[in-house]
């Protein structure tokens, strides 16, 4: 969050500065929508396939926030490099759910099972390709009063996982992930001053994570949870330009 403040105040500050759209500095908040997806669970007793797990059910902890910085090139102005990072979560809830293999506090032929409360936290960093449309052009505004963008990365997910009230893992204990992923967005640009523009964005982010450092509920063991973070995020903000 003092990353976002930060560039906020940049933003607000630039607003005075000179018309030109070279350099960009954005913040940007939102909320993402993570599909649902299986979460494999190795531990102690065997291997567990909970299915279709609802990775978002809380309104409140699906926030997504973050900021962006980067120059649109002199020779190309419609094609830039933005270094972008995003946070954003996928938290399991409580839920009944199908389990293929060991079901907690049961056997192991499968049955109906809860992965209780887990919490899943991604920040995404990446340089992006982007591409712009200059239109509606005018003096105050010579890359265009109107952009529609588009952009692409391979970001690195920095994922942290952690159990909150489950029967397979100690919970309070968490590990973290690093993996690579891809990032699509789309976006809509308009100068409202001299040097800032609002914007909404959609994006599109996938990551598979597995952490294997996890303490077993025995303590004894480490446990296994391997899941995909197919997520949708909607997203209004600020761009300062110079």
């Amino acid at each position: 969050m003092r990353f976002v403040s930060c560039i906020t105040a940049a933003c607000l500050l630039l607003v005075a500065g000179p018309a030109s759209a070279e350099w960009f500095a954005d913040v940007y908040a939102g909320k993402s929508f993570t599909e649902d997806s299986d979460v494999t669970v190795h531990s102690g007793p065997g291997q567990s396939v909970f299915r279709d797990v609802d990775l978002d059910r809380s309104l409140v902890d699906t926030l997504a926030v973050g900021g962006r910085f980067g120059r649109y090139f002199d020779a190309v102005p419609f094609v830039g490099l933005g270094a972008d990072i995003l946070y954003f979560s996928a938290p399991i809830a409580s839920q009944a759910t199908r389990v293929d293999g060991c079901v907690p506090s049961g056997g192991c032929a499968g049955g109906e099972g809860n992965p209780k409360r887990i919490n899943v936290d991604s920040l995404a960093i990446s340089v992006d390709l982007m591409l712009r449309l200059p239109l509606m052009r005018t003096k105050t505004a010579p890359y265009g009063a109107l952009q529609p963008y588009v952009a692409a990365g391979v970001p690195l997910f920095i994922t942290r996982v952690t159990p909150r009230s489950t029967a397979q893992f100690r919970n309070h204990e968490d590990d973290v992930d690093y993996s690579f992923g891809y990032k699509l967005a789309g976006g809509l640009a308009f100068h409202v001053a001299r040097n800032l523009m609002v914007f909404s964005e959609y994006r599109l982010t996938h990551v598979e994570i597995s952490v294997d450092e996890l303490r077993a509920a025995d303590g004894r063991h480490h446990a296994r949870l391997r899941t995909d973070l197919d997520t949708h995020s909607v997203l209004l903000g600020l761009s300062a330009r110079w």
